[in-house]
């Protein structure tokens, strides 16, 4: 009986383990025209590098790579100091620090200090609609949202679940 489970463990642990390989390091790296008269900043730093996101890399390109770690972040145009990875000998993936404009910040046509409004799913007995005002861009898919009527309440929200009103 020990030597089934001991097969069985050491099955699940060679199945489960992803082989990361870092294969290069770059100073700078785009797939889009970068302007030099734009006075880009640090959106942020060591974007795409986490475990997890290395592991979620499903990436056949170093192209397709630039552009996930790029497309996370809005407002993000390039990276700098970046490495380049290779996962379980299929798929790339790309870390660095995304660069770009953060006053033309937008993403999936909403900006910071957009008015917007969505359902409050806390409610059982019916459905009420709250307002409030973009606070940040997190990342491709939330939010944080500024409450209306209500000191100091930010609350993270899907891009999904949120509607520009006109207030």
């Amino acid at each position: 009986m020990k030597q089934i489970t001991y097969m069985f463990l050491f099955a699940v642990l060679v199945t489960a383990c992803t082989s990361v390989k870092q294969i290069g390091k770059i100073n700078m790296i785009s797939t889009r025209n970068v302007d030099p008269n734009l006075k880009y900043e640090v959106i942020s730093t060591y974007s795409g590098g986490s475990k997890r996101e290395l592991k979620k890399s499903k990436s056949t390109s170093i192209e397709d790579a630039i552009d996930q770690t790029v497309k996370k972040v809005p407002g993000g145009e390039f990276l700098m100091n970046c490495k380049i990875y290779l996962i379980n000998s299929k798929y790339i993936a790309v870390e660095g620090d995304v660069w770009g404009n953060p006053k033309q910040q937008s993403f999936r046509g909403f900006k910071v200090g957009d008015k917007v409004t969505w359902k409050n799913q806390a409610l059982l007995n019916g459905t009420k609609f709250l307002t409030g005002t973009i606070s940040a861009l997190k990342d491709d898919k939330t939010c944080y949202v500024k409450v209306d009527n209500e000191i100091d309440k930010i609350v993270e929200l899907s891009y999904d679940d949120i509607t520009k009103s006109d207030n």
